[in-house]
């Protein structure tokens, strides 16, 4: 006869019912509270029939997800799954009378707490090599050690009596599938389940690598949303319907409500991400969606969407709450409420009463306000920067025109520099950037409590900008002056670096033309320095406006500064007078403002590479503007030698801000020769590709990631393909582009690589990129006729950040043809005569 089953009794369900409650401590100093009961789930719910199956199996289930289910182990596999089937050495557990009890996984995700006593053997649930779902397994022994094991998918796995026949038994205590929540379902695919230790919450794309939701859902204690800025505290992530999870590698609370931005590991692929609305109002309809149990019983899960109408009644400056409303359950912390398809609040507690698993207070709701966040969303969740201020994170308790105390500083990696301010600096709202702070022009600066940036190395620098009298907006201290200075001076912008650190040193100056800082109007403007060739570019709105050089280099390892520049050891000037929002830092070059893919000598001008008769491959430098002066011959450098008869393409292949060049070799391998200082080395050459013999190959880039991306027409069976960062081969088009030409880049200033292709009728066509992060071409519109004689290249020459074409014809006259940002293009300009080119790029 067997032995009665060996239950810790009450000792391990306690121990399970505490780990699985949600932790509640004394709030943190600082700390803004809010009413319980919060709309944060603990992600585990009873096990329904516990009691029934406990009685006449002897299985102890206690809690789960749902997606680990006890199943009989009768039930036939279905094609390559099957069950997981768990061995103890007592036959009276389970249903068959030999001491087995299964279970089944039913999504790729899933969490089931439980007793089993004398487990020795795990069997997973694939039926044949390489398959079957990875499950971990916690057990207990009797002498008190935990381990857990890796259950192995398609075989057996022994543990406690089954491994060491002198082991102590062991207690089965949670089977865990997979990682992250299991994806659910419902008709908003940018709405999913965020799920961190012992929490699950609901959470919405607002841009392609960031999910807003509440920070109460990965605080300590959710009913005190305190949040710092880092990586979370355990791993955490975010499931968005049929999509698998995502890991959340950061995140960036809004101080004063619970919000959190959580950044995530990688882009989420094929799914709008839901903009910000610019209200939130009282006395309307609006929806919320989320993630809960319902009031039904037996629906288990929190895998469907949960959709309610909410009447909002009141409002602050950073909640909405309704007294009365429809019933939300736990799990839809973070839900977002929904005003005209934006995302204007999320939700953070309700009253509960009618929830299953709570005795509720009642039916009241709150939400976080984000229908005024958008500066400080769009600033965190657009930024490469290893700094970012975005000057928006205007204090709850503060009204606008009171006094700034510090801005946080979003430094995904590395040390934070927050800035704080002197009197003189405000809090500004009702803006185009709101909020933002303003300068007073006398005494307001806003200082870090170090560097950001190496002076005597590549960086780059962004800032929003509207001067009302001019004045510093950025610079960065030495002892007796500035490194740096960023200002505005007589309406036009100017940039400086010193050559020494003295009281009044000698600058090497770019200055914009006049008007290119007007009064009361804000502009982006942006510096990018290169130390090699010690080029400074000074950016406005995104166009090169001027360069200087500055080679007699120094470090300056003061704060960096916002609002003034040092003028002595103990002295400012230039004091700013105006409204700043969102300043940015690199350590290196940045690609933003623009993307110059062909840029070879690194100035900021993309230039144009040819090939001539004799088969030497030139570098004509541009000197800006639409005419013959475009593209110099006189200072034109000869980078290659033998390639008349080759095929190449010219892209910054390694995204280090230099345009490379990609040559496909007689035998259809792809070889990048990469840009040094504005020569190619040919003995660093890398294979980048193989089997291109019979493909036309071009280069773009379709997604977030800076590298290139490979675009190639199969002239076999006519089909397009897109190979993103020159991998991972997908169609794009099935068929019908044999012996096209196409042109991959954004002809209509959306920020994600189009298709230009010219047919073999000569026909110039247009394929917008409809792709939020890859490539999905529209139906073709066409942008001219007459082409098949022209060689080409996409780029923009004239640098107003519109791609053109720069066209050879048949008379050897170069052309350039303004693109018009539509897939369209202006009047041409002759910029050169007389040309014998074999390939132009």
């Amino acid at each position: 006869m067997s032995s009665p089953p060996r239950w810790a009794t009450l000792g391990v369900v306690a121990a399970m019912a505490a780990s699985l409650s949600v932790a509640v401590g004394p709030a943190p100093a600082g700390a803004s509270a809010i009413s319980p009961p919060s709309l944060v789930d603990d992600g585990v719910h009873p096990y329904p029939g516990a009691a029934e199956i406990l009685a006449a199996q002897n299985v102890r289930l206690i809690s789960g997800d749902g997606h680990i289910l006890l199943a009989d182990c009768a039930t036939p596999a279905q094609g390559d799954l099957g069950l997981l089937k768990i061995w103890t050495t007592d036959e009276a557990i389970g249903s068959d009378g030999i001491g087995r009890v299964c279970f089944k996984v039913t999504a790729s995700a899933g969490v089931l707490n439980l007793e089993v006593p004398g487990v020795f053997e795990i069997r997973g649930d694939g039926q044949r090599e390489g398959t079957g779902h990875q499950v971990t397994a916690r057990l207990r022994s009797d002498d008190g050690e935990q381990l857990t094991v890796d259950v192995d998918p398609d075989g057996s796995t022994q543990v406690g009596l089954g491994a060491d026949p002198n082991a102590s038994p062991t207690m089965l205590l949670q089977l865990r599938a997979g990682t992250g929540p299991a994806p659910g379902t419902g008709e908003h695919p940018a709405v999913g389940k965020l799920a961190t230790t012992g929490r699950e919450c609901t959470a919405t794309l607002v841009a392609p690598r960031w999910a807003l939701g509440a920070a109460s859902c990965l605080a300590t204690d959710p009913n005190q949303p305190q949040l710092a800025e880092g990586p979370p505290a355990g791993a955490t992530y975010v499931a968005f319907p049929g999509k698998a999870a995502a890991k959340v590698d950061w995140l960036s609370p809004r101080p004063g409500r619970d919000v959190v931005l959580a950044r995530l590991a990688a882009p989420v692929e094929g799914i709008t991400p839901i903009p910000l609305a610019a209200t939130a109002p009282t006395g309307a309809e609006l929806t919320a969606v989320g993630h809960s149990r319902t009031v039904t019983a037996t629906d288990w899960t929190t895998d469907r969407q949960q959709s309610t109408q909410v009447t909002f009644t009141a409002a602050t400056p950073t909640t909405l709450t309704a007294a009365t409303a429809p019933l939300v359950c736990s799990g839809m912390a973070g839900a977002p409420v929904l005003n005209g398809g934006k995302l204007a609040a999320v939700l953070s507690q309700a009253g509960q009463a009618g929830c299953p698993g709570t005795a509720g207070n009642g039916t009241a709701l709150t939400a976080a306000r984000a229908d005024d966040l958008s500066t400080w969303v769009s600033a965190i969740t657009t930024s490469t920067a290893a700094h970012t201020w975005s000057l928006a994170d205007l204090p709850a308790t503060a009204a606008p025109g009171s006094a700034v105390g510090t801005t946080a500083d979003s430094a995904f990696t590395g040390t934070g520099l927050p800035l704080t301010a002197t009197a003189g600096a405000t809090w500004r709202t009702g803006d185009t950037f709101s909020p933002a702070v303003e300068l007073n022009g006398t005494t307001g600066t806003l200082s870090a409590g170090g560097p950001a940036v190496g002076t005597d190395a590549d960086f780059s620098l962004s800032a929003w900008a509207k001067p009302a009298a001019g004045g510093t907006v950025l610079s960065q201290d030495g002892v007796n002056t500035a490194g740096f200075k960023l200002w505005a001076e007589n309406g036009s912008w100017r940039f400086a670096m010193s050559r020494s650190d003295v009281a009044s040193p000698v600058w090497d100056t770019a200055t914009a033309p006049a008007g290119s800082a007007p009064a009361g109007v804000w502009s982006q403007v942006a510096v990018t320095y290169k130390a090699a060739t010690g080029v400074a570019i000074l950016w406005v709105n995104g166009r090169n406006v001027a360069s200087v050089r500055h080679t007699v280099k120094w470090k300056a390892t003061g704060a960096l500064r916002a609002g003034a520049h040092k003028t002595g050891a103990t002295s400012l000037g230039g004091h700013f007078k105006g409204v700043l929002s969102t300043l940015q830092t690199w350590n290196g070059l940045s690609r933003t403002p623009a993307p110059n893919d062909h840029d070879f000598d690194g100035d900021g001008r993309n230039d144009v590479i040819i090939t001539d008769a004799a088969g030497d491959l030139w570098m004509y430098p541009s000197q800006g503007g639409s005419g013959l002066n475009t593209v110099s011959g006189a200072n034109r450098v000869k980078i290659g030698t033998g390639w008349g008869s080759l095929k190449w393409i010219v892209t910054d292949w390694d995204a280090d801000g230099l345009a490379d060049v990609v040559m496909k070799d007689s035998g259809g391998d792809l070889w990048m020769y990469p840009n040094q200082n504005g020569r190619l080395v040919s003995g660093a050459r890398k294979l980048v590709g193989t089997g291109w013999a019979n493909y036309v190959h071009a280069a773009g880039n379709a997604n977030s990631r800076p590298d290139a991306d490979l675009f190639g027409v199969n002239n076999s069976n006519g089909a397009l393909y897109y190979y993103p960062d020159g991998g991972g081969k997908t169609p794009i088009g099935n068929s019908g582009w044999t012996g096209y030409r196409v042109f991959p880049a954004d002809f209509n200033g959306d920020d994600r690589a189009d298709v230009m292709a010219i047919d073999t009728s000569g026909e110039l066509w247009f394929y917008a990129n409809t792709s939020q992060n890859g490539v999905t071409l529209a139906g073709r519109t066409q942008s001219g006729t007459g082409w098949s004689t022209y060689k080409l290249a996409a780029m923009d020459l004239s640098g107003d950040g519109k791609t053109d074409l720069v066209a050879l014809d048949g008379s050897r006259n170069l052309w350039v043809y303004p693109g018009l940002g539509n897939g369209r293009f202006g009047s041409r300009s002759q910029i050169g005569t007389g040309w014998t080119v074999n390939a132009i790029g």
